[in-house]
């Protein structure tokens, strides 16, 4: 242990800079330079990223080899198939397209500010919202009619994905994954599941029928959904029993109804579906006790301030599912 005589007296400790830039990088690296890099990491292609930001190839070349410079790393990597970015790369990507988006919110805002009540809201929407989502839009843009609306269905795991990456501004979906710090989670409702099968399946014949029965048929779920699969599995280890057999999955409501209305394959959807099933004439089969329920809601990215297209979606959201008694799936 050293002598405490042999320690100065006062040791100074360097402040913090305040403004200015620490780094070269951090002067020289633009909002050009940028989006001239994600053009090319998401088109996998210098040529197609040169075509979609009408630059010559030459000229975008000379943009990434300048980024590299500044950052003193490869971003890139060129190979037959095409141009993957490097680890170095994609870190860059993930945090440069939540720059992109908050600039868009930014010009958005200025835009409403000034009276134009223009922008984008990207809306990821899972099965459950399906038949809700078309009166979310509609009841936003009577108070934003120039508010374009872009909305993508897809399961809860692609959902949380796209929204941590900024690919959606908000999803409507079951709530029930874990908390992120930089995410607002706000519940609106609550869903249930049923189970449907073809009309004239065996088991409709036995009346109501318990969860051991429906071990005895193929299943068909949702593609990537692990969240959902992992639920309905947790029903049947709620009852001792194995998880049902899943032998085939889709990203498609459409297929998958045309695979149980053919079959005997049997599927686990959310209730407020249940319209669609039967106008496909599939039928519901009774089970005894409920498969499960989940909070639904809505989830998006903790901000500063909110763009007024998103607020205003979520003001719709708000409006149309948060009804006291409604249950939904």
């Amino acid at each position: 242990m050293p002598n405490a005589k042999s320690l100065p007296a006062r040791v100074k400790i360097p402040l913090p800079q305040r403004g200015g830039y620490r780094t070269l990088a951090e002067r020289e690296i633009d909002s050009r330079l940028l989006r001239h890099f994600l053009a090319v990491a998401e088109c996998k292609s210098f040529t197609a990223a040169a075509e979609a930001l009408h630059l010559t190839q030459p000229a975008l070349t000379k943009s990434i080899r300048k980024l590299e410079q500044l950052l003193g790393v490869k971003l890139l990597e060129r190979h037959h198939q095409g141009v993957e970015p490097t680890p170095f790369g994609e870190a860059l990507a993930s945090r440069a397209r939540l720059i992109e988006l908050e600039l868009a919110h930014a010009l958005a805002e200025i835009e409403s500010m000034k009276g134009g009540l223009t922008g984008t809201v990207n809306v990821g929407v899972g099965p459950s919202f399906i038949n809700c989502v078309s009166q979310l839009v509609l009841a936003m843009q009577i108070h934003r009619p120039n508010v374009r609306v872009n909305v993508s269905v897809a399961v809860m795991d692609t959902l949380l994905a796209g929204l941590i990456s900024a690919g959606f501004d908000i999803i409507c979906t079951s709530l029930e994954f874990p908390s992120y710090p930089e995410i607002t989670k706000e519940p609106l409702s609550v869903g249930e599941h049923l189970v449907v099968c073809a009309a004239d399946h065996v088991l409709r014949e036995r009346g109501p029928v318990s969860p051991k029965e429906l071990l005895a048929y193929p299943w068909v779920a949702f593609s990537k959904d692990n969240m959902g699969i992992a639920r309905m599995g947790a029903v049947f280890a709620a009852n001792r029993l194995r998880p049902p057999k899943i032998t085939s999955t889709t990203n498609s409501i459409e297929v998958m109804f045309d695979l149980v209305r053919k079959s005997n394959y049997l599927a686990s959807i959310p209730v407020s579906l249940r319209p669609n099933a039967l106008a496909r004439g599939l039928a519901e089969l009774p089970v005894k006790g409920a498969l499960w329920q989940a909070t639904l809601g809505i989830a998006y990215r903790n901000s500063a301030a909110l763009s007024a297209p998103l607020q205003a979606f979520i003001g719709a959201c708000r409006e149309v599912c948060r009804t006291p008694g409604r249950h939904h799936s």
